[in-house]
C-alpha cells in the first residue's frame, strides 16, 4: 500500500475527528484546502496589516538579519523590526524569513534586505532622516550587504563579538589540549552507563553534588567553560571513579588531570567569567542593550590586561582575546557606541574616556538634538 507523502495536518486525522464528533456532532470541519487557501492567507493579511500600522506609527526602527540553515539544509534570511512605542515598550515584529537560494554573497543578501525595506515601507518612517540601523553579525558578506542595502549605522553584534574573542583565546594550545583532555573524560561518562554509576556512589561518599559531567557544544563557546567547570567541581570524584576496578579496564585512554592541569583549569576559568557574565547580560530581550557595549569592552579589556603573576597560558589568552576586539567597532560605529552609553543615565559620565573625547561625544548629541527640535517645528 502506498504511503501518503502528503504534509500531515490535524484536520484530516481520523482520531481527532471522531473526537470532535463525540464532543458536537452537528459540527462539520473544514477541510484542509479551506484552512490553507483562506485561513490562513486572510489571518496573514491581517496580522501584516497590524503590524505595518505598528510599523508607521513608530519614531525610530531598526532591524536585525542573520542567516540560518534548516535540518533540510535550506537556507534562509530571516530580518526582525525592534522600535520603543510611545509608552517605552519595546515591540519586536519577525518581518520575514525569506529562503536564500543563490549563494550568500554580501550582495545576494543585500537584495533581501533591499526587499524588506521596501515591503515594510521602513523608508516611509521618520526614521528615514535619522537612517535604518542594523545589528548583523561579525561576518565579511554582511559587512558588504549592509552597505550595498543603505542601512546605517551597522553594529556588529557584540555577543558575537564575545563569542568570537573567547573562542580566540580557548583556542590557544595549552588551553585547547587541556579542553581536549576534559572533553575526552566527560565523553567517556555520558557513553558508559557503569561509570556514571560509580560517578554517582563517589559523589556521595565524598559530599559532592550529584551533578553530571557537561559535554560542551560547537556553537556556544560558554559551554567550554560550563564543562571545565563541572570537571574542577567534580575532580575527586571522577578521579576515584576512573581509579575503580569496574571502570578502569574501560578507562584505558582516559587520564585525570595534573594539579598543573587544575590550576590551569582554575585560572582558565577565572580569566573568562567576566566574559560569560558579559555574554548574560547582553542576552536580555526586554530592553535595547547597545549602551552596555561600551562599558563592557571596557570592562573587558582591562580584565585582560597583562600581569606579572600570569603563567603563560593565560598571558596568550589574553592576547589572543584582546586581538579578537580589534577594530570591530571602528569610526562612525565607535561614535554610535559612544552617544548611545553616554544618552544612558547609568552610563552617562563615560568614564571609559578621557575629559576631551568625553566633550565631543555630549557636543555630537547636543548638534543632534537641536537638529531634532529644529525638525520638529518645521
Amino acid at each position: 500500500m502506498a504511503r501518503d507523502l502528503r504534509p500531515f495536518s490535524v484536520v484530516d486525522n481520523g482520531g481527532f475527528r471522531r473526537l470532535v464528533n463525540t464532543l458536537e456532532p452537528k459540527y462539520a470541519i473544514p477541510s484542509r484546502p479551506y484552512f490553507s487557501r483562506t485561513v490562513l492567507p486572510a489571518l496573514y493579511k491581517e496580522t501584516k496589516a497590524k503590524v505595518t500600522q505598528s510599523l508607521k506609527e513608530a519614531e525610530c526602527i531598526s532591524i536585525t538579519t542573520d542567516g540560518w540553515t534548516s535540518r533540510a539544509t535550506q537556507s534562509y534570511i530571516t530580518v526582525t523590526a525592534h522600535f520603543m512605542t510611545s509608552e517605552w515598550e519595546m515591540k519586536s515584529f519577525v518581518l520575514q524569513t525569506r529562503p536564500l537560494f543563490t549563494s550568500h554573497t554580501g550582495l545576494n543578501i543585500a537584495e533581501v534586505l533591499k526587499s524588506a525595506v521596501l515591503e515594510w515601507g521602513l523608508n516611509m518612517t521618520s526614521n528615514n532622516n535619522q537612517g535604518i540601523a542594523v545589528v548583523t553579525d561579525n561576518a565579511r558578506n554582511m559587512d558588504v550587504a549592509v552597505r550595498e542595502a543603505g542601512l546605517s549605522p551597522h553594529i556588529k553584534c557584540f555577543a558575537h563579538t564575545l563569542n568570537l574573542a573567547s573562542k580566540a583565546g580557548l583556542n590557544v594550545n595549552r588551553a585547547s589540549r587541556l579542553l581536549g583532555r576534559v572533553r575526552r573524560v566527560a565523553a567517556f561518562f555520558h557513553r558508559s552507563s557503569t561509570a556514571t554509576a560509580v560517578l554517582a556512589t563517589k559523589q556521595g561518599m565524598l559530599n559532592l553534588p550529584a551533578h553530571k559531567l557537561i559535554m560542551d557544544v560547537v556553537t556556544r563557546w560558554n559551554s567550554l567553560l560550563d564543562m571545565l567547570e563541572r570537571y574542577l567541581e567534580q575532580q575527586q570524584a571522577i578521579a576515584a571513579t576512573l581509579l575503580s576496578t569496574e571502570v578502569r579496564r574501560n578507562a584505558r585512554e582516559i587520564d585525570t588531570l595534573e594539579p598543573a592541569d587544575i590550576t590551569d583549569a582554575e585560572d582558565i576559568v577565572w580569566l573568562l567569567s567576566p566574559l560569560k557574565k558579559a555574554t548574560t547580560v547582553l542576552c536580555d530581550e526586554s530592553q535595547p542593550t547597545v549602551s552596555l557595549i561600551v562599558p563592557l569592552k571596557h570592562m573587558i579589556e582591562q580584565s585582560m590586561a597583562q600581569c606579572d603573576e600570569d603563567s603563560s597560558t593565560i598571558a596568550q589568552m589574553k592576547r589572543a582575546i584582546l586581538k579578537g576586539f580589534t577594530d570591530r567597532y571602528p569610526g562612525e560605529q565607535n561614535k554610535f557606541l559612544q552617544e548611545s552609553t553616554a544618552l544612558d543615565p547609568r552610563f552617562r559620565s563615560l568614564h571609559q574616556l578621557n575629559d576631551s573625547q568625553r566633550e565631543e561625544v555630549f557636543d555630537r548629541l547636543k548638534l543632534k538634538a537641536t537638529q531634532m527640535q529644529n525638525q520638529v517645528h518645521i
